[in-house]
């Protein structure tokens, strides 16, 4: 049986500065389940996944005096492999990877959130 891959990426840190505050990973996982609670709670489609922490290592904007800067990070990825998620349309899978991602730049902070989906990427 064939797999559909996601991820979700942003940083804990608000904007590029130093100034911005820095959400932890605790934040990020109760958003994410404030999010699935609120989906299962209205019959909405959702995604599961495991959530890992990491950092994002990137090249800086002109606006900001370092060169590189790197931005603790969240990862939520997972798989949609059963019978019933493979009948899933996959403009209902975007869709709904994309509400998730709207809600973590909004509770975040983020002028940023990345999302992969099958062979594509998007950034919100």
């Amino acid at each position: 049986m064939k797999k559909k891959s996601f991820k979700i990426t942003c940083s804990l840190q608000e904007g590029y500065g130093q100034d911005g505050q820095l959400f932890t990973f605790t934040d990020a996982e109760r958003a994410i389940a404030s999010w699935l609670t609120d989906r299962l709670n209205n019959n909405l489609p959702f995604v599961s996944g495991m959530l890992q922490q990491g950092s994002l290592i990137f090249q800086a904007p002109e606006k900001v005096k370092d060169k590189v800067l790197i931005s603790p990070t969240i990862v939520f990825e997972g798989e949609l492999s059963s019978e019933k998620d493979m009948q899933r349309d996959d403009s209902e899978v975007n869709a709904t990877l994309r509400n998730l991602a709207l809600l973590l730049k909004e509770k975040l902070k983020q002028e940023s959130v990345f999302v992969i989906y099958l062979d594509k990427h998007w950034c919100v």
